[in-house]
């Protein structure tokens, strides 16, 4: 699976609530620790999944310069060609989606 819009996400808020949750939990430890009982936190496979796409989003560059320009030079020489077939049956596929 191929993960290209993080934003619809929001990986960013739950990063930070679940960041939030560690560290009052961690201050909680620390009190119920000289108590004489201790907690242990385990983060599930599913918030390290998004641990991890957030990270790979942010290391991504926002736009593919390469293909930007490979694009541009196609343009301006009058070379682009748009498969018209494959346009229509993507905006047909992307509506049946939204339905």
């Amino acid at each position: 699976m191929k993960i290209t819009d993080v934003q619809g996400l929001e990986v960013e808020q739950l990063q930070a609530k679940q960041t939030e949750k560690v560290s009052k939990t961690q201050g909680q430890q620390v009190q119920e620790k000289a108590g004489g009982e201790s907690d242990v936190i385990q983060l599930s496979p599913q918030s390290r999944l998004m641990a991890k796409a957030s990270e790979v989003a942010y290391q991504a560059p926002e736009v593919r310069s390469d293909k930007v320009a490979a694009v541009q030079d196609s343009v301006a020489q009058g070379t682009y060609q748009v498969d018209s077939r494959k346009v229509a049956n993507k905006l047909i596929s992307e509506m049946i989606q939204e339905k």
